[in-house]
């Protein structure tokens, strides 16, 4: 089978921490100022860290994971107003701060913004050029859409819609799957994966084979049964594995964006 050939998977050995929303949090452990780490999580991921509520606020305290230090979020004063203005790293305006009690009260010109552990990741202004560990998001590029469709007018609809049903063909793009799904309306979720009967093997509607594989027990290894049509792939809502279904089921199902 095609899907049993054998495959290199790259990991990073940095922390990573999701939450319900559309943002991954990555804590860098290199001691950078403001400047450079911003610079950084562009170049590696999509910015220094925005926490627009009190969600993300948590899931940035659960990745630092009660390491000792001061880490630099994406929020920075500008320097040109002088009524104490601040503005994300992503251009942003800030509608949420957890700012510790006094703050923000740095006399410098430059100021940024960093957690401080001591006083549990609550906000401190500080001088920009001060280096310290940073915070970085990814922006996931999936999203679940909550109709019930079965699996041909989900692909019509990504199509139309956004790029195409996702492809779940790495370790990444499954936890991405994982955190969007945690949403779901249905007890299965469909993905762009297809069966050939004729061919008897799985794959990505984006043209990938059965690299990176997840099935649930009982899935996807074996013989599918095609008297009633060909099979699509689906994820368990529950154990975010992967299953075979018909595909005239109506379920929600996940479109990748870009």
């Amino acid at each position: 089978m095609r899907s049993a050939l054998h495959c290199l998977l790259l990991f990073s050995a940095l922390w990573t921490l999701s939450f319900c929303g559309t943002r991954q949090f990555h804590v860098v452990n290199n001691k950078l100022n403001w400047t450079e780490a911003q610079k950084y999580c562009r170049e590696n991921f999509t910015d220094l860290a925005t926490i627009e509520n009190q969600e993300e606020m948590d899931a940035v305290k659960a990745a630092v994971n009660g390491t000792s230090g001061h880490f630099w979020i994406g929020l920075r004063q500008i320097p040109e107003q002088q009524d104490g203005s601040w503005i994300w790293s992503d251009k942003s305006n800030p509608s949420y701060t957890d700012w510790n009690t006094g703050e923000p009260n740095s006399p410098e010109k430059d100021n940024c913004v960093e957690l401080w552990s001591e006083s549990e990741y609550r906000w401190n202004d500080a001088g920009c050029t001060y280096p310290s560990p940073f915070v970085c998001y990814k922006e996931i590029p999936l999203i679940l859409i909550k109709e019930k469709k079965t699996w041909r007018e989900a692909l019509k609809y990504c199509r139309e819609n956004h790029v195409d049903l996702v492809s779940v063909h790495t370790e990444e793009i499954q936890r991405w799957v994982e955190i969007v799904t945690r949403k779901t309306s249905t007890d299965n979720v469909w993905v762009g994966l297809r069966h050939t009967c004729d061919l008897k093997f799985w794959f990505w509607m984006s043209g990938e084979f059965l690299c990176y594989q997840n099935w649930a027990p009982g899935n996807g290894m074996g013989v599918e049964d095609c008297r009633n049509g060909e099979r699509s792939g689906a994820v368990q809502s529950g154990s975010k594995q992967w299953i075979s279904l018909l595909e005239n089921q109506s379920l929600n199902f996940i479109c990748i964006t870009k």
